[in-house]
């Protein structure tokens, strides 16, 4: 087999690479929306330049053939008052509120080219590129990167933690919404079905999906709506920019699956899905609990946005990592879950030994 070489792409070539970057994604058999062509260049957009990070994403070619892509950048951080040259994957910035985060993040390559290509970006980066932080944020596959770590020449020099594990749930869709109802729990079922018949006695319902002309107004709504429940806005100042732009754009590509509930006309829950091939995604929810408190609204929409999402051809719909306010609803309602995790890796002998000594004593603690 001949050998990977890695080219670094500049802004313009990543620009004129929507094509074979999401060919490439699609033949990977990776996160549709998160590793798209679409949602990271947004994303660098908006969190890119105006906080002085710097493009360093890598192209992995096999005999000319585009093989794998390494979406990176650098970027200054403080890590326990010590400041580093930290190299982390577009679509996140670790412990930073102010970005849009993103999960299932990886190197985009086909499934039997993904160790290969991890390998070599890891080479690449062992001789080429100064930095002492590595971070693989919100992966699906920490211990792929561990491993390939571990057989990597970074290894003498590096230490590597896997830390803040979550779980993201999806509902399987792929047999249509009434065998996904018949999955549910009694209580789940109640809440997301049965329970439509207490809301239509408020008033007419409806369910709306919005259009791109209504993006703007349907964005203002939820963020109402949020902070009615959360004392705060969905999305405010370049997150809010973000997901206006995105969302406009979903919109216009008929990926967008933005819906309102209303009630006697009334805006009383908002839900934001995108839908990317036959996978959609929850990315925001908001309801008002002023208007009833005997049930969730929230949950009755997502009842709703189920429905239509089968109805539509929608094999997963994902409602990501997260919990609720009182329960972890996402678990009772998704047969389908994804262990996450963050890789960091630190690189340099005062780095290595502060957060061995630190990951030594959390251990003893914990053991």
């Amino acid at each position: 087999m001949q050998p990977l070489d890695i080219r670094a792409w500049d802004e313009l070539e990543w620009r004129e690479s929507a094509s074979q970057w999401n060919t490439l994604l699609e033949a990977a058999d990776l996160d549709p929306l998160f590793l798209s062509w679409e949602w990271m260049t947004t994303w660098w957009r908006h969190f890119g330049h105006a906080h002085a990070r710097t493009l360093r994403l890598s192209a992995v070619y096999r005999g000319g053939a585009l093989v794998g892509i390494a979406p990176l950048y650098a970027a200054t951080a403080s890590r326990r008052l010590v400041n580093v040259s930290s190299l982390q994957f577009i679509g996140t910035c670790w412990r930073d509120e102010t970005v849009v985060v993103s999960e299932y993040l990886d190197v985009i390559a086909a499934p039997q080219d993904r160790d290969a290509v991890r390998a070599a970006v890891l080479s690449h980066l062992a001789d080429h590129d100064a930095w002492s932080e590595l971070i693989v944020g919100y992966s699906d596959a920490p211990t792929a990167w561990t491993q390939a770590l571990e057989r990597s020449p970074l290894a003498r020099e590096c230490h590597a933690r896997t830390i803040e594990p979550s779980t993201s749930y999806a509902a399987d869709l792929s047999s249509g919404f009434d065998a996904w109802l018949g999955w549910l729990g009694q209580s789940s079922r109640r809440s997301v079905w049965n329970l439509r018949r207490r809301l239509e006695e408020l008033g007419k319902v409806q369910v709306e999906r919005v259009e791109p002309s209504g993006v703007q107004p349907a964005f203002a709504e939820l963020n109402r709506l949020h902070a009615c429940r959360w004392g705060r806005p969905a999305f405010a100042g370049p997150r809010l920019q973000y997901h206006l732009e995105f969302a406009q754009r979903a919109a216009e590509r008929g990926e967008l699956a933005l819906s309102l509930l209303r009630v006697d006309g009334a805006v009383i829950s908002v839900l934001y899905d995108v839908r990317r091939g036959t996978r959609q995604y929850n990315l925001k929810m908001a309801f008002d609990p002023a208007v009833e408190r005997r049930f969730s609204l929230g949950l009755i929409h997502f009842g709703f946005a189920l429905e239509a999402a089968a109805q539509a051809g929608v094999a997963q719909y994902d409602f990501l990592a997260g919990h609720g306010q009182h329960s972890d609803f996402k678990k009772h309602l998704g047969q389908l879950k994804r262990e996450l995790a963050t890789v960091q890796v630190v690189r340099g002998p005062l780095l290595r030994r502060l957060y061995g000594w630190y990951d030594g004593i959390q251990h003893a603690m914990r053991g």
